[in-house]
């Protein structure tokens, strides 16, 4: 074969495969199958909560860190919830996560999606 038309049996084999192994992602797939309450907790957590529980800072469970979730989900949601409405002193969570426009129910629902991650 010449170098030209190899290199289009490359490409069009390349191409052929990445269409035929692409599909929903599993990120889709699992957003179309939670709870409307869920949906608007995850919502809460990529634009607010994801800041701190994205990479761990200031102590926040990591989203998804089942090792590190482990101390805190013992201690039940409401107490989860109280704690990131009205703030956590010793690992420096902010009231409402920062965010002074998210309701109680936003909170309860982006505390539920995040314990949801791991459970």
């Amino acid at each position: 074969m010449k170098p030209s038309i190899f290199s289009s049996f490359i490409v069009a084999t390349c191409m052929l495969l990445f269409v035929a192994c692409s599909g929903p992602s599993d990120e889709s797939a699992q957003t179309e199958e939670l709870a409307p309450e869920l949906l608007a907790g995850k919502a809460v957590v990529e634009k607010t909560c994801i800041a701190c529980h994205g990479q761990g800072l200031n102590g926040a469970p990591i989203l998804g860190n089942k090792k590190m979730w482990g101390k805190r989900l013992p201690q039940g949601e409401d107490v989860l919830v109280s704690h990131a409405i009205n703030g956590f002193a010793m690992e420096m969570m902010p009231p409402r996560g920062g965010n002074p426009g998210l309701s109680d129910e936003d909170i309860r629902n982006a505390v539920r999606y995040m314990m949801s991650l791991v459970q």
